[in-house]
C-alpha cells in the first residue's frame, strides 16, 4: 500500500488537467513575448510567437486576438479577421467595444468597395457597425457602397446617420449632395455641396476629384450590372435590345 501512494501522487501531478495547465502557461509566455515584439514593430517575429502559443494551446483566445492584430498591421486583413472570429467564438466578450476588430472589417469593406465587390463590402460594413454603432465613418462608407450599388435612399439614410454622429466630414456632404441630385432634389443637393466646400476650406478641386471617382465607380457598376442581366437573359432565351428584354426565337 505504501508503494502505491507515490505512484498515485505522480499520477495526479501528470494528469490531463495538470498537463493542460502547463501548456496554457507556456502558451501565455509565447503571447507575452509576441506582444513585446509587436510593440517593437517586429510583426513577423510576433506572429511566430503567437503561432507557438497556439501550438501549445489551440484554444487560447488571447493568442488569436493578438495574432489578428499583428496580421492586420501587416495588411493581411483576411487572415486577421479569421483570427478575430476564432477569438470571438472562444471568448465572445473579446468582441465587445473592440475597435481593432471593427476597424479591420471597416478597412476590408472599403477595399472591397473600391474593387466593386459590393456584397462582400456591405457585409463587412454591417459587421463593423454592429461592433461599433457610433462609428460615423462606417455609416459613410456603407452609404457610399449603397450609392454605387444604386440604393440611393438607403445611401442617404446612412449619410444622414454619419452626419448625426460627426458633422465635420466634407466628403459625406459631397456624396449626400450627389445622391440628392440623382433624386432631383436640386436645392438640398446645392446646400450639401456648399456645406462640403466650406468644411473643405473652399478647395473645390478635392471634392470634385472625389465625386469624379465616385461617378466612375457608379458607371462601371452599372456596366457590370447590365452585362450580368444580359448574360442571365441569354441563358433564359431572351435578348436585351434598346433597354428592353425581347424573346429570342430559337433557329430551327
Amino acid at each position: 500500500m505504501k508503494r502505491l501512494l507515490p505512484l498515485a501522487i505522480l499520477g495526479f501531478l501528470f494528469s490531463p488537467p495538470a498537463i493542460s495547465a502547463q501548456h496554457t502557461g507556456s502558451a501565455k509566455k509565447f503571447v507575452k513575448k509576441g506582444i513585446e515584439l509587436f510593440a517593437k514593430g517586429d510583426l513577423a517575429g510576433a506572429i511566430i510567437q503567437y503561432d507557438r502559443a497556439l501550438t501549445a494551446d489551440p484554444k487560447l483566445a488571447e493568442a488569436y486576438l493578438n495574432r489578428g492584430n499583428a496580421k492586420r498591421a501587416a495588411d493581411d486583413l483576411d487572415s486577421a479577421i479569421a483570427d478575430y472570429e476564432t477569438a470571438g467564438e472562444l471568448e465572445p466578450q473579446l468582441f465587445t467595444n473592440n475597435r481593432d476588430i471593427s476597424q479591420a472589417y471597416l478597412t476590408r469593406g472599403y477595399q472591397r468597395s473600391n474593387r466593386l465587390e459590393l456584397d462582400g463590402a456591405l457585409a463587412d460594413f454591417d459587421r463593423a457597425i454592429k461592433l461599433d454603432p457610433r462609428d460615423a465613418e462606417a455609416y459613410f462608407k456603407r452609404g457610399r457602397a449603397l450609392l454605387i450599388d444604386g440604393s440611393v435612399d438607403f445611401a442617404i439614410a446612412d449619410f444622414d446617420k454619419s452626419i448625426s454622429l460627426d458633422d465635420r466630414n466634407p466628403l459625406v456632404y459631397a456624396e449626400r449632395g450627389f445622391a440628392r441630385q440623382t433624386r432631383g432634389e436640386k436645392n438640398a443637393a446645392e446646400e450639401d455641396f456648399a456645406r462640403g466646400l466650406k468644411l473643405n476650406n473652399d478647395l473645390r478641386f478635392t471634392l470634385d476629384m472625389h465625386l469624379l471617382e465616385l461617378q466612375l465607380q457608379i458607371k462601371e457598376m452599372r456596366r457590370r450590372q447590365a452585362t450580368r442581366r444580359r448574360n442571365i437573359a441569354s441563358l433564359n432565351g431572351y435578348s436585351l435590345r434598346d433597354g428592353e428584354f425581347r424573346h429570342r426565337v430559337p433557329v430551327v
